[in-house]
């Protein structure tokens, strides 16, 4: 009772120190709980002190009242600090300490606020949100952690595969947070989970791994399937997965697989290669590599061509015989692939032998592919893994080769031929075609005639690829299968640039032309002025500016302000037209203007005052 009414006591100090102590002369409330501390100081002198404190509170004047109030609540809190329980109930349990090693603490509110909303609500723009704070560095502040471990479970996929890795990032100190919450039947954030415990303590995640493998939902079964693989015990449990009911089971098993180099195994995959999921099984063994496995296949690859050796005999194939070489190029192509990135000496072989057969496997005609499917995929990888001889033997077929190899002989003859050679072999083709469609030839053509046609078509393609920095490398970005040759730009002779020039080819020009080539660059920006001259501005006028731009050609800004005059009065004369006004873009013009120096810049402003305003916004942004 007496701890009570110290309590009562502190509660009444603390309500007149809000109210003001002047409020406490006569206060009823504390006269009420004088008589009980006076019982209870004859046990215990202090209470008779704190009763003597109230009696003191009581009777102050006003100007005494303020120090009669702190010494009051001073005594009574130091009374209670005193009768304070120490411990707990229950068994004493060591503290998990968890030790992330991030030492960033400073990360101000604006930095983490919107990232902690990306991570805990929905909208659009969160990924975008996340990915800038990664590259920051945001997510090394330790008040993220927790917010991060919950966004695995993230209903966007994308979103959540992302935390997946910044959560792996943390290290081996996260693992206290991840391992007790993985739920076995649980859905895709606890299989990222796994997939991280597995990553950062293989030992931990063993037993969950076996659990989830044998008991778990569907999506953290796939996660213990790509956890397996790694013990030798881990063989069996794979090969029982091969038959199962579930796509991405069986395709997960052959990655997992593909690291074991076993006599059965290889059976197994190989087997695979003549069935449906004959490309899933090349991709798992394309990233693992075997010299047992690689000898299997190239047999697969020989068996095939032993099959449709019987049909290169033959003048007309029957359904069924197209249907067999269908799937036997189709065979071919996936085992073929599982050495994209090899080059060793019995691929070397292999692909010599195959080139040698050229003209052979060309007569093959399936339903939906053929002899020169096979012949393109021997033909790309020897660009980039061949011999300088094999090279040279696909660039010698290009007279005879149809239009869906020319481009590769192309290629080849720029890796094999100088400059020179590679023009008078090529260009005759080009300069009867071209010259055929500059004298407007009219009337039916023959099939050969067609044949040449998509020849030309093909091998417009095939140079505007080889041209260095062309104008639409944003369009074709570059990729690690494609060849290497193409990735560094080929110079051309300067004889195709006299042949488009001749032709008024604009579109190979903008593809080939650079900055040494001045006549060439005279001519796209005399064409431009033409154009606008003749009140008839093409697009590919705006792809000229932006190329003389890129070029650094002398008077770009001069042929840029003009274009702009010109689309300036087009607009004026489009919006004299009834019914709905539809103005041009003019990206390639904003990108030309991008590359401006600061000079030509300010003369580009001093014309903008005459030239259409909507013109002018939108050039507006890209003017310094």
């Amino acid at each position: 009772m007496s701890i009570a009414a110290l309590h009562q006591v502190f509660d009444e100090t603390r309500r007149l120190a809000i109210a003001g102590s002047n409020l406490a002369a006569g206060d009823f409330r504390l006269k009420k709980l004088i008589p009980t501390l006076q019982k209870s100081g004859e046990k215990a002198p202090v209470f008779a002190k704190v009763a003597e404190g109230v009696e003191r509170l009581i009777d102050a004047s006003p100007k005494d009242s303020a120090s009669a109030l702190l010494d009051l609540s001073s005594l009574v809190m130091a009374i209670l600090y005193t009768q304070g329980e120490l411990g707990g109930k229950g068994p004493i349990k060591p503290i998990k300490t968890i030790g992330i090693p991030l030492t960033q603490t400073q990360t101000p509110a604006r930095l983490l606020k919107p990232v902690i909303e990306a991570l805990t609500t929905g909208g659009t723009g969160r990924l975008e949100t996340i990915r800038e704070a990664h590259r920051q560095g945001v997510f090394q502040d330790p008040r993220l952690v927790n917010y991060a471990i919950t966004a695995l479970n993230d209903r966007y996929g994308e979103l959540a595969d992302l935390m997946e890795k910044i959560v792996g990032d943390y290290g081996p100190s996260i693992v206290p947070l991840i391992e007790e919450t993985i739920a076995i039947k649980g859905k895709s954030g606890d299989a990222r989970r796994l997939r991280i415990l597995h990553r950062l303590a293989p030992e931990k995640a063993r037993p969950i791994v076996l659990d989830a493998f044998e008991n778990g939902s569907k999506e953290t079964k796939l996660a213990a399937v790509s956890c397996l693989g790694e013990e030798p015990g881990d063989l069996n449990l794979l090969m029982q997965q091969v038959e199962s009911r579930q796509r991405e089971v069986r395709e997960l098993t052959y990655n997992r697989l593909a690291l074991f180099d076993q006599p059965e195994v290889n059976e197994l995959l190989v087997s695979r290669l003549k069935e449906d999921e004959a490309w899933q099984v090349a991709t798992a063994m394309r990233e693992r590599h075997s010299k047992s496995r690689m000898k299997k296949v190239i047999e697969l690859l020989n068996e095939s061509l032993s099959d449709l050796q019987p049909l290169l005999s033959k003048s007309k194939l029957s359904a069924a015989d197209k249907k067999l070489v269908d799937e036997r190029i189709n065979r071919f192509l996936a085992g073929w692939s599982c050495f994209t990135f090899r080059k060793d000496a019995v691929l070397q072989k292999f692909a010599k032998e195959i080139l040698d057969r050229w003209d052979e496997l060309l007569a093959l005609r399936g339903k939906y592919s053929g002899g020169s499917d096979l012949i393109h995929a021997i033909a790309t990888w020897s660009l980039d893994n061949g011999k300088p001889a094999q090279v040279s033997l696909i660039a010698s077929h290009h007279m005879d080769a149809p239009e869906e190899l020319l481009g590769l002989c192309l290629q080849s003859a720029t890796q094999s031929y100088p400059p020179a050679t590679v023009y008078e072999e090529f260009s005759p083709l080009y300069r009867a075609n071209a010259g055929e469609k500059a004298s407007k030839k009219q009337g039916r053509k023959t099939a050969r005639e067609k044949l040449e046609h998509h020849r030309y078509t093909e091998l417009r393609t095939a140079i505007q690829h080889l041209g260095r920095g062309s104008l639409f490398d944003e369009w074709h970005p570059m990729t690690e299968t494609e060849p290497a040759q193409k990735k560094g730009g080929v110079r051309l002779d300067s004889r195709w640039l006299d042949d488009f020039v001749e032709y008024e080819d604009v579109e190979m020009l903008i593809h080939s032309v650079s900055a040494k080539d001045r006549a060439a660059l005279d001519f796209l920006a005399e064409r431009v002025a033409q154009n606008v001259r003749d009140n008839r501005i093409e697009f590919e006028d705006q792809w000229i500016a932006f190329k003389l731009s890129s070029c650094n050609y002398r008077k770009r800004c001069d042929v840029v302000t003009m274009l702009l005059g010109g689309l300036s009065e087009e607009r004026d004369r489009i919006r004299k037209r009834k019914g709905y006004h539809y103005f041009p873009s003019v990206h390639w013009i904003t990108k030309a203007v991008d590359l401006f120096s600061s000079n030509e810049h300010k003369k580009l402003q001093a014309v903008l005052t005459n030239i259409d305003e909507t013109l002018v916004d939108e050039l507006m942004p890209y003017v310094r």
